[in-house]
């Protein structure tokens, strides 16, 4: 069993593996204008909870990986109405969705993934919901640090830039915006622990995104039209979890 252990973990070729866990996110998400923060998102650690499955292949001499993960629940959101008046609301049905590929060689891989990020609706009368969303590829470099026969790190960082990112606004005409160049990077790191039963596992993960300010579109409702776009926006989110490996 401990073999079995070491093997998966310093991914060579006889085992397959699967990990599945949950785990919740940070969000700390801020827009800004002439860089002055105009609105933010944030969430604290509970307020999303999510589930997440990876798996990581036996073949050679390159290997591939699948990430999915998804987490759902709420956040707070402080900013102003259009008519510049402060608010402070409870976003309900907030969720965040990853879906990310990844086929290497020994430490590097090159990745294709897909995000998404509902910031849900508050109860507030005239609040609507907003998605961001796109497809990215990257790069990321995964490396195992071997403590024992019985503890392994092991750590990968990535960049990622987005393909076509774009914001939908569900009010009035429900326009979609273009945002401009946007990019991120995350660094992984969970620590296994192996027994006589299972191996399971603790993990961190600092995921960065930024995304430059999109084009004017036109926003139609009953009352008004005018033009709107998105500012230039930072992400910075935390994520914390807890899981087992399953090897085949």
């Amino acid at each position: 069993m401990n073999k079995l252990f070491l093997t998966t973990l310093t991914s060579t070729v006889l085992f397959a593996s699967t990990q599945i866990y949950t785990y919740t996110p940070m969000i700390d998400y801020k827009e800004y204008v002439n860089s002055n923060v105009i609105d933010k998102d944030y969430s604290n650690f509970g307020d999303l909870v999510g589930v997440g499955i990876y798996y990581i292949s036996n073949t050679r001499p390159a290997k591939f990986t699948i990430r999915f993960e998804y987490a759902g629940g709420e956040s707070t959101y402080e900013g102003a109405t259009w008519a510049g008046t402060p608010i402070s609301n409870t976003q309900k049905n907030v969720h965040i969705l990853n879906l990310e590929g990844a086929v290497g060689i020994k430490y590097f891989y090159l990745t294709l993934g897909y995000r998404e990020w509902n910031r849900g609706k508050s109860e507030y009368v005239g609040d609507y919901d907003e998605k961001y969303y796109w497809n990215y590829f990257g790069i990321r470099y995964d490396y195992t640090f071997l403590f024992n026969k019985n503890i392994a790190f092991t750590p990968q960082i990535s960049y990622q830039l987005a393909i076509s990112p774009k914001l939908k606004v569900y009010l009035g005409n429900s326009p979609t915006l273009n945002l401009g160049p946007t990019h991120g990077s995350y660094i992984h790191l969970p620590l296994y622990f192996h027994t006589k039963k299972l191996t399971w596992f603790v993990f961190y993960r600092y995921q960065y995104w930024h995304i430059s300010r999109s084009n004017y579109e036109v926003l139609q409702t009953q009352n008004s039209r005018e033009l709107i776009y998105e500012p230039e926006s930072i992400t910075r989110n935390q994520y914390v979890g807890l899981g087992i490996l399953i090897s085949f």
